[in-house]
C-alpha cells in the first residue's frame, strides 16, 4: 500500500518574514501586494483579530491598528521553499513540488529503508523545518495524492492527519464539494442545485446524471470522489503534466510580427490553464527552436505572481528579441510557465481597484460556455503565419 505525503506550509510568507526579520516576532503580520492592494498572508498574531489573505489592505488595518503590512519577498520565499524540498530529498526521490511552499512526497518504503514508517518520517521533517527556518507545516498521510492533499488542509495550521488505507471515501464523504480537486465553483453551484452538496453525494450520484453537468470529467471526478486515485508522485523531471505550450510552425519563419502574434496566442491558452487549476505563475520562459535544430531560452520574472495574460504579454517582445539572437530562422516556439503559486482568496468581481483577474475569469466562463470565438482579443484580429 502507498504512502502519500502532502505538505503544506503555514501562513508561509507571514512566517518567513518573521524567520527573517526577528524585530517582527511575535507582532501582528500581514504581507500585502503591490498589484492587488490586499492581504496575501498574516500572521497568527494577525488572524486573532480576523485578518485573513484575501482581505484588501485597508479594512486589515481596521480590524488591527497595530498592524505591520510589508511587502511580499518572493526571491526569499522560493529560496525558503527549495530549502524544504532539499530536505525532503534527503528522505525519498520522489518529491513532487506542487507549488511554492507545498509538494508530495511518496514515502512507500521507508520503514525497509530507514527503520522508520511514514508517520514518523513526515513527523521528523516537519519538526526540522520548524526549528531550522521557523516555518510550520500541516500534513497529511494517506494512500492517495488527493485524501493525502486534502487532509493536509483539514486542520491548518499545524495538523498532521492520517487517513487509514481503505478509509479514504469514509474521510472524504462529509466534506463539501468545494474540498474537492477539479471543481471550478461554476460547477459546484451547478451541482449544488442538482442537490449534491457533499464529496459523498457526489460519489453516489448515478454517472448518466453527472455526464450531464460535468460531461467527459464525471467518471474521473466522482472516481477521486470515491477515494480511487492513482496518480504517482512524479519529480518535476518525470511530471507527466507541464505548463507550457508548444508551437510547430507549417514553414519556417523570419518576421517578428507572426512570432509575436503566436506568441500572444500560447499565452492566452497557458494563463487560461493556470486559471482552471487556479495557481499563478512568476516566471515565463521562452524556448525557441532554429531550423538548423539550434535551439536558445531566455526567462523573466514579474515582481508578482499572476495568471493573467495582460500582465505578461507587455514582456513577449524583448524575451522574443532577447532569446533570437541568431540571423537564422524559427521552426518552433515554446512557453513554459514556472515558480507555481496557489492564489491567496480574491476579492469579489465588484470591489473597487484593479481586477484583470477577475476579468479573465468572466472571459474564460463566456468561452466555457459559449465556445472559443465569443470573446476576442485586439490582436487576435490581425493576421498571422499559420502554425500548428
Amino acid at each position: 500500500m502507498r504512502s502519500v505525503v502532502h505538505w503544506d506550509a503555514d501562513r508561509f510568507f507571514a512566517s518567513i518574514e518573521q524567520a527573517a526579520d526577528r524585530r517582527l516576532r511575535g507582532r501582528p503580520l500581514a504581507v500585502g501586494g503591490d498589484r492587488r492592494g490586499v492581504v496575501l498572508s498574516a500572521s497568527q498574531e494577525a488572524r486573532r483579530y480576523g485578518v485573513r489573505p484575501g482581505l484588501p489592505a485597508g479594512k486589515a488595518r481596521r480590524l488591527c491598528r497595530s498592524l505591520v503590512i510589508v511587502p511580499a519577498h518572493f526571491e526569499l520565499y522560493e529560496q525558503f521553499s527549495r530549502q524544504i524540498l532539499g530536505l525532503c530529498q534527503e528522505t525519498t526521490p520522489l518529491v513532487e513540488p506542487v507549488a511554492v511552499g507545498a509538494a508530495y512526497l511518496d514515502l512507500t518504503g521507508t520503514r525497509a529503508l530507514l527503520g522508520r514508517d511514514a508517520v514518523s518520517v513526515v513527523a521528523g521533517l516537519r519538526r526540522t523545518v520548524g526549528d531550522w527556518l521557523r516555518v510550520s507545516l500541516s500534513a497529511g498521510v494517506a494512500a492517495t495524492k488527493t485524501a493525502a492533499r486534502i487532509a493536509a488542509r483539514w486542520r491548518k495550521p499545524g495538523g498532521q492527519i492520517i487517513v487509514t488505507p481503505g478509509e479514504e471515501a469514509r474521510f472524504l464523504a462529509p466534506l463539501p464539494l468545494g474540498w474537492l480537486p477539479g471543481l471550478s465553483r461554476d460547477t459546484i453551484a451547478t451541482l449544488q442545485v442538482a442537490g449534491l452538496a457533499s464529496i459523498g453525494d457526489l460519489a453516489g450520484a448515478p454517472l448518466n446524471a453527472l455526464e450531464i453537468i460535468l460531461e467527459r470529467h464525471a467518471l474521473a471526478l466522482q472516481r477521486l470522489a470515491q477515494g480511487v486515485d492513482e496518480e504517482p508522485v512524479r519529480p518535476p523531471a518525470a511530471a507527466g503534466r507541464q505548463w507550457l505550450e508548444s508551437i510547430e510552425f507549417a514553414e519556417d519563419v523570419w518576421e517578428e510580427r507572426p512570432l509575436l502574434l503566436a506568441l500572444n496566442r500560447a499565452l492566452e491558452r497557458l494563463m487560461t490553464g493556470l486559471r482552471a487549476a487556479s495557481v499563478e505563475a512568476r516566471r515565463l520562459t521562452l524556448e525557441i527552436r532554429y531550423t538548423d535544430r539550434g535551439e536558445a531560452r531566455r526567462s523573466v520574472s514579474l515582481p508578482e505572481p499572476s495568471a493573467v495574460e495582460t500582465d505578461f504579454s507587455p514582456h513577449l517582445p524583448a524575451l522574443l528579441g532577447a532569446c533570437w539572437q541568431r540571423r537564422v530562422r524559427l521552426r518552433a516556439l515554446t512557453l513554459r510557465a514556472g515558480r507555481i503559486y496557489r492564489p491567496s482568496p480574491q476579492l469579489s468581481l465588484f470591489e473597487t481597484g484593479r481586477r484583470p483577474d477577475a476579468c479573465a475569469a468572466a472571459i474564460d466562463g463566456l468561452r466555457r460556455r459559449y465556445g472559443e470565438h465569443a470573446v476576442i482579443r485586439g490582436w487576435q484580429l490581425e493576421p498571422a503565419k499559420a502554425a500548428r
